[in-house]
Protein backbone atom coordinates (compact mmCIF):
# COMPACT_ATOMS: atom_id res chain seq x y z
CA UNK A 1 0.00 0.00 0.00
CA UNK A 2 1.36 3.41 -0.97
CA UNK A 3 2.66 5.57 1.89
CA UNK A 4 0.87 8.82 2.80
CA UNK A 5 2.17 12.24 3.80
CA UNK A 6 0.91 15.81 3.94
CA UNK A 7 2.01 18.20 1.20
CA UNK A 8 1.26 21.87 0.71
CA UNK A 9 1.22 21.98 -3.07
CA UNK A 10 3.23 21.33 -6.23
CA UNK A 11 4.84 24.19 -8.14
CA UNK A 12 4.65 22.91 -11.71
CA UNK A 13 6.87 25.65 -13.15
CA UNK A 14 9.97 25.78 -10.91
CA UNK A 15 13.30 26.85 -12.44
CA UNK A 16 15.57 27.54 -9.43
CA UNK A 17 15.53 24.17 -7.66
CA UNK A 18 17.63 22.06 -9.98
CA UNK A 19 18.51 22.10 -13.69
CA UNK A 20 15.90 22.73 -16.36
CA UNK A 21 12.16 23.09 -15.92
CA UNK A 22 10.94 21.20 -12.87
CA UNK A 23 8.01 20.33 -10.66
CA UNK A 24 8.65 21.23 -7.03
CA UNK A 25 6.67 19.40 -4.34
CA UNK A 26 6.47 20.91 -0.85
CA UNK A 27 6.20 18.22 1.84
CA UNK A 28 5.04 19.38 5.27
CA UNK A 29 7.14 18.61 8.31
CA UNK A 30 10.55 19.72 9.54
CA UNK A 31 12.47 18.87 12.73
CA UNK A 32 14.44 22.11 12.60
CA UNK A 33 12.97 25.41 13.73
CA UNK A 34 15.09 28.00 11.93
CA UNK A 35 14.27 31.47 13.21
CA UNK A 36 14.42 32.88 9.66
CA UNK A 37 12.42 30.04 8.05
CA UNK A 38 11.19 30.94 4.57
CA UNK A 39 8.29 28.47 4.70
CA UNK A 40 6.88 28.47 8.26
CA UNK A 41 3.67 26.84 7.03
CA UNK A 42 5.73 23.71 6.29
CA UNK A 43 7.30 23.22 9.73
CA UNK A 44 4.37 21.31 11.25
CA UNK A 45 3.58 17.89 9.83
CA UNK A 46 -0.19 18.30 10.06
CA UNK A 47 -2.47 20.61 8.01
CA UNK A 48 -3.05 24.13 9.38
CA UNK A 49 -5.40 27.05 8.86
CA UNK A 50 -4.04 30.45 7.92
CA UNK A 51 -5.62 33.85 7.40
CA UNK A 52 -4.71 36.26 4.58
CA UNK A 53 -5.96 39.74 5.41
CA UNK A 54 -5.59 40.95 1.81
CA UNK A 55 -8.50 38.72 0.75
CA UNK A 56 -10.77 39.41 3.71
CA UNK A 57 -13.96 41.47 3.06
CA UNK A 58 -15.01 41.60 6.71
CA UNK A 59 -18.32 39.87 6.01
CA UNK A 60 -18.35 38.07 9.38
CA UNK A 61 -19.54 34.72 8.07
CA UNK A 62 -16.48 32.92 9.48
CA UNK A 63 -16.96 34.50 12.90
CA UNK A 64 -20.57 33.33 13.02
CA UNK A 65 -19.61 29.81 11.88
CA UNK A 66 -16.88 29.24 14.47
CA UNK A 67 -18.26 26.93 17.19
CA UNK A 68 -15.70 27.99 19.82
CA UNK A 69 -15.64 31.75 19.10
CA UNK A 70 -11.98 31.67 18.08
CA UNK A 71 -12.40 34.39 15.41
CA UNK A 72 -12.55 38.11 16.21
CA UNK A 73 -13.14 40.43 13.25
CA UNK A 74 -12.13 43.42 15.35
CA UNK A 75 -8.66 42.04 16.07
CA UNK A 76 -5.64 42.78 13.90
CA UNK A 77 -4.55 40.23 11.31
CA UNK A 78 -2.02 38.58 13.64
CA UNK A 79 -4.72 37.89 16.23
CA UNK A 80 -7.78 37.36 14.02
CA UNK A 81 -7.73 33.68 14.99
CA UNK A 82 -7.23 32.70 18.64
CA UNK A 83 -4.94 29.72 18.03
CA UNK A 84 -5.43 28.45 21.58
CA UNK A 85 -9.19 28.15 21.08
CA UNK A 86 -9.18 27.12 17.41
CA UNK A 87 -10.04 23.47 16.77
CA UNK A 88 -7.91 23.55 13.64
CA UNK A 89 -8.32 21.28 10.66
CA UNK A 90 -10.59 18.90 12.59
CA UNK A 91 -13.23 21.63 12.41
CA UNK A 92 -12.32 24.09 9.60
CA UNK A 93 -15.89 25.39 9.37
CA UNK A 94 -14.49 28.89 8.89
CA UNK A 95 -12.56 27.76 5.80
CA UNK A 96 -15.61 26.12 4.27
CA UNK A 97 -17.81 29.22 4.62
CA UNK A 98 -15.23 31.80 3.48
CA UNK A 99 -16.14 32.85 -0.06
CA UNK A 100 -13.03 34.97 -0.56
CA UNK A 101 -10.25 32.47 0.29
CA UNK A 102 -9.07 34.65 3.16
CA UNK A 103 -9.09 31.51 5.30
CA UNK A 104 -7.33 28.55 3.76
CA UNK A 105 -6.19 25.07 4.70
CA UNK A 106 -2.46 24.50 4.31
CA UNK A 107 -1.80 20.83 3.72
CA UNK A 108 -3.50 17.92 1.97
CA UNK A 109 -3.00 14.21 2.50
CA UNK A 110 -1.67 12.36 -0.53
CA UNK A 111 -0.12 8.97 -1.26
CA UNK A 112 3.33 8.65 -2.78
CA UNK A 113 1.80 7.06 -5.87
CA UNK A 114 -0.68 9.92 -6.26
CA UNK A 115 2.12 12.47 -6.00
CA UNK A 116 4.23 10.57 -8.54
CA UNK A 117 1.32 10.60 -11.01
CA UNK A 118 0.92 14.34 -10.43
CA UNK A 119 4.61 14.97 -11.00
CA UNK A 120 4.87 12.65 -14.00
CA UNK A 121 2.18 14.50 -15.97
CA UNK A 122 4.84 16.76 -17.45
CA UNK A 123 7.51 14.11 -18.04
CA UNK A 124 8.14 15.08 -21.67
CA UNK A 125 8.37 18.76 -20.68
CA UNK A 126 11.01 18.00 -18.03
CA UNK A 127 13.05 15.80 -20.32
CA UNK A 128 12.95 18.31 -23.16
CA UNK A 129 14.51 20.98 -20.92
CA UNK A 130 16.92 18.77 -19.02
CA UNK A 131 14.76 19.16 -15.94
CA UNK A 132 12.89 16.87 -13.58
CA UNK A 133 11.28 16.88 -10.14
CA UNK A 134 12.45 18.18 -6.77
CA UNK A 135 11.10 17.29 -3.35
CA UNK A 136 11.31 20.18 -0.89
CA UNK A 137 9.67 21.13 2.36
CA UNK A 138 9.74 21.24 5.23
CA UNK A 139 12.29 18.52 4.67
CA UNK A 140 11.73 15.36 2.61
CA UNK A 141 14.11 13.47 4.94
CA UNK A 142 11.63 13.94 7.76
CA UNK A 143 9.09 11.84 5.82
CA UNK A 144 11.69 9.38 4.54
CA UNK A 145 9.52 6.42 3.52
CA UNK A 146 7.11 8.65 1.60
CA UNK A 147 9.91 10.59 -0.11
CA UNK A 148 11.81 7.43 -1.02
CA UNK A 149 8.72 5.91 -2.64
CA UNK A 150 7.99 9.04 -4.69
CA UNK A 151 11.59 9.28 -5.88
CA UNK A 152 11.84 5.58 -6.70
CA UNK A 153 8.70 5.78 -8.84
CA UNK A 154 10.06 8.85 -10.64
CA UNK A 155 13.42 7.17 -11.27
CA UNK A 156 11.65 4.15 -12.75
CA UNK A 157 9.90 6.61 -15.02
CA UNK A 158 13.27 8.04 -16.14
CA UNK A 159 12.66 11.41 -14.49
CA UNK A 160 15.60 13.38 -13.05
CA UNK A 161 15.22 13.57 -9.25
CA UNK A 162 16.43 16.03 -6.62
CA UNK A 163 15.75 16.91 -3.01
CA UNK A 164 16.24 20.04 -0.90
CA UNK A 165 17.24 19.16 2.64
CA UNK A 166 18.98 20.23 5.83
CA UNK A 167 20.61 16.74 6.07
CA UNK A 168 19.39 16.52 9.67
CA UNK A 169 18.40 12.84 9.82
CA UNK A 170 19.85 9.47 10.63
CA UNK A 171 22.13 8.26 7.87
CA UNK A 172 19.83 5.28 7.30
CA UNK A 173 16.92 7.60 6.54
CA UNK A 174 19.13 9.91 4.51
CA UNK A 175 20.42 7.06 2.36
CA UNK A 176 16.93 5.58 2.00
CA UNK A 177 16.02 8.80 0.16
CA UNK A 178 19.37 9.78 -1.39
CA UNK A 179 19.87 6.52 -3.30
CA UNK A 180 16.95 7.51 -5.54
CA UNK A 181 18.34 10.99 -6.24
CA UNK A 182 20.40 12.42 -9.08
CA UNK A 183 21.03 15.67 -7.23
CA UNK A 184 21.01 16.74 -3.58
CA UNK A 185 20.62 20.39 -2.64
CA UNK A 186 21.53 20.82 1.00
CA UNK A 187 21.99 23.67 3.47
CA UNK A 188 24.79 24.55 5.80
CA UNK A 189 23.51 27.18 8.19
CA UNK A 190 26.51 27.66 10.45
CA UNK A 191 29.88 25.99 11.11
CA UNK A 192 29.75 26.67 14.85
CA UNK A 193 27.62 24.02 16.56
CA UNK A 194 26.46 26.29 19.40
CA UNK A 195 25.42 29.05 16.98
CA UNK A 196 23.74 26.47 14.77
CA UNK A 197 21.63 25.29 17.69
CA UNK A 198 20.75 28.87 18.64
CA UNK A 199 19.40 29.53 15.16
CA UNK A 200 17.80 26.20 14.27
CA UNK A 201 17.14 24.33 17.50
CA UNK A 202 19.65 21.57 16.68
CA UNK A 203 23.44 21.26 16.60
CA UNK A 204 25.33 20.73 13.35
CA UNK A 205 27.49 17.63 14.02
CA UNK A 206 25.02 15.19 12.44
CA UNK A 207 24.58 17.43 9.39
CA UNK A 208 28.31 17.79 8.73
CA UNK A 209 28.93 14.08 9.29
CA UNK A 210 26.11 13.18 6.88
CA UNK A 211 27.56 15.45 4.22
CA UNK A 212 30.99 13.82 4.56
CA UNK A 213 29.47 10.34 4.32
CA UNK A 214 27.40 11.35 1.30
CA UNK A 215 30.55 12.59 -0.36
CA UNK A 216 31.93 9.07 -0.12
CA UNK A 217 28.74 7.12 -0.98
CA UNK A 218 26.58 9.25 -3.27
CA UNK A 219 27.21 8.89 -7.03
CA UNK A 220 25.33 12.03 -8.05
CA UNK A 221 25.96 15.73 -7.57
CA UNK A 222 25.67 17.76 -4.38
CA UNK A 223 25.15 21.51 -4.21
CA UNK A 224 25.48 23.27 -0.86
CA UNK A 225 23.41 26.33 -0.15
CA UNK A 226 24.23 28.86 2.55
CA UNK A 227 21.21 31.00 3.52
CA UNK A 228 22.80 34.28 4.56
CA UNK A 229 21.13 35.56 7.71
CA UNK A 230 22.11 39.09 8.78
CA UNK A 231 24.03 39.12 12.04
CA UNK A 232 23.90 35.35 12.37
CA UNK A 233 26.05 33.60 9.76
CA UNK A 234 26.96 36.18 7.09
CA UNK A 235 30.28 37.18 8.65
CA UNK A 236 33.45 36.55 6.67
CA UNK A 237 34.92 34.08 9.18
CA UNK A 238 31.92 31.74 9.09
CA UNK A 239 31.79 31.81 5.30
CA UNK A 240 35.53 31.08 5.11
CA UNK A 241 35.20 28.16 7.52
CA UNK A 242 32.27 26.82 5.50
CA UNK A 243 34.26 27.00 2.26
CA UNK A 244 37.27 25.31 3.90
CA UNK A 245 35.09 22.46 5.12
CA UNK A 246 33.56 21.95 1.67
CA UNK A 247 36.76 22.32 -0.32
CA UNK A 248 37.94 18.67 -0.15
CA UNK A 249 34.48 17.20 -0.79
CA UNK A 250 34.61 16.13 -4.45
CA UNK A 251 30.89 15.48 -4.81
CA UNK A 252 30.07 19.04 -3.81
CA UNK A 253 29.96 20.63 -7.26
CA UNK A 254 29.02 24.11 -6.16
CA UNK A 255 28.17 26.52 -3.37
CA UNK A 256 25.22 28.89 -3.57
CA UNK A 257 25.13 31.92 -1.29
CA UNK A 258 21.49 32.88 -0.74
CA UNK A 259 20.89 36.54 0.14
CA UNK A 260 18.40 37.11 2.93
CA UNK A 261 14.87 38.20 2.10
CA UNK A 262 11.92 39.02 4.33
CA UNK A 263 9.20 37.93 1.92
CA UNK A 264 7.93 35.31 4.44
CA UNK A 265 6.60 38.05 6.72
CA UNK A 266 3.12 37.61 5.24
CA UNK A 267 3.26 33.86 5.90
CA UNK A 268 4.16 34.38 9.55
CA UNK A 269 1.35 36.93 9.84
CA UNK A 270 -1.10 34.50 8.24
CA UNK A 271 -0.16 31.92 10.87
CA UNK A 272 -0.39 34.44 13.72
CA UNK A 273 3.33 34.23 14.52
CA UNK A 274 5.55 37.17 15.41
CA UNK A 275 8.70 37.07 13.25
CA UNK A 276 11.87 38.62 14.58
CA UNK A 277 13.21 39.24 11.07
CA UNK A 278 10.23 41.31 9.89
CA UNK A 279 12.18 44.54 9.40
CA UNK A 280 15.61 43.05 8.70
CA UNK A 281 17.22 44.09 5.42
CA UNK A 282 19.16 41.91 3.01
CA UNK A 283 22.90 42.08 2.56
CA UNK A 284 24.25 44.84 0.30
CA UNK A 285 25.79 44.02 -3.07
CA UNK A 286 29.15 44.98 -1.60
CA UNK A 287 28.76 42.46 1.23
CA UNK A 288 27.63 39.72 -1.15
CA UNK A 289 30.52 40.34 -3.53
CA UNK A 290 32.99 40.15 -0.65
CA UNK A 291 31.60 36.82 0.54
CA UNK A 292 31.62 35.52 -3.03
CA UNK A 293 35.29 36.39 -3.38
CA UNK A 294 36.05 34.48 -0.17
CA UNK A 295 34.41 31.29 -1.45
CA UNK A 296 35.74 31.27 -5.03
CA UNK A 297 39.27 30.01 -4.24
CA UNK A 298 37.77 26.97 -2.50
CA UNK A 299 35.04 26.06 -4.99
CA UNK A 300 35.20 27.53 -8.47
CA UNK A 301 31.47 27.08 -9.00
CA UNK A 302 30.08 29.60 -6.53
CA UNK A 303 27.01 31.72 -7.18
CA UNK A 304 25.00 34.33 -5.35
CA UNK A 305 21.26 33.73 -5.43
CA UNK A 306 20.84 30.61 -7.52
CA UNK A 307 22.64 27.81 -9.27
CA UNK A 308 20.16 27.69 -12.13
Amino acid sequence: MSIEAIIKTVDEHAVHDGPGARALAFIKGCNLHCKWCQNPELIKFEPQIWFHKAFCKGCGVCEAACPVKAIDLNADAMHRIDREKCLGIECSKCVRVCSYNALQTVGVKITAEELWRWLAKYKSFYQGSGGGITLSGGDPLHSPDFSAEVLELCKRDNIHTAIETSLYASYDNLWKVARHCDLILCDIKHMDSKKHKEGTGVSNELILENLQRLNADFPGEIVVRVPLIPGYNDDEENIRQTAEFLSPLERVKGIDLLPFNNFPVTKFEALGIDWEYTNVLSQTDEQLNKLHEIVKPYKAHCTVGGMW
